[in-house]
């Protein structure tokens, strides 16, 4: 069972992806494009199996950082996307 502070790594890169492909401000005539995005983060993560034998993911940004003699070992993640325009054939 996943910790219940955590959401399914799924979700959160799905939310990091979401960013409209351009910008526009008519009043202004600014119009930007972003055909690629790398964004890098550190990250908790909580891996555990589901009743099925399933691994599930689970993730969250680090909760805290304190400082002490010992630190934490944060994971960190780097996503990568590009714009993607199909063909007029479909492939």
């Amino acid at each position: 069972m996943m910790d219940e502070a955590f959401l399914p790594l799924n979700s959160i890169i799905d939310k990091i992806l979401d960013i409209p492909g351009d910008f526009k401000d008519e009043d202004s005539g600014v119009h930007s494009y972003i055909y690629e995005i790398e964004i890098g983060t550190p990250i908790e993560l909580d891996i555990s199996m589901n009743e099925d034998g399933t691994v599930r993911i689970g993730t969250v940004p680090p909760l805290y950082r304190v400082d002490t003699s010992f630190r934490p070992s944060y994971h960190s993640i780097t996503i990568k996307a590009e714009k993607y325009t199909a063909f007029e054939d479909g492939e």
